[in-house]
């Protein structure tokens, strides 16, 4: 497993108002980088958002959660 951080900016049309402008992060767990960038572009244009920029950086995430909850003992 992957995890990046997305840097989204984009544009969505609104009727009878101007263009929304926005940029914000998500951060995304896949396999590869092709499934999770796949996965925000399809998602954000079924919205209706037009991409104008995305960036990726992969981070590390630790899952300690079995090794200190001791919930799936």
């Amino acid at each position: 497993m992957y995890c990046w951080k997305f840097t989204i900016t984009a544009t969505r049309e609104r009727f009878m108002e101007p263009p929304l402008h926005d940029t914000w992060e998500e951060y995304i767990a896949a396999y590869s980088y092709d499934q999770a960038h796949t996965h925000v572009w399809r998602r954000l244009n079924k919205a209706g958002w037009k991409l104008d920029k995305i960036d990726a950086k992969e981070i590390v995430l630790q899952d300690i959660r079995d090794s200190c909850d001791h919930t799936t003992d």
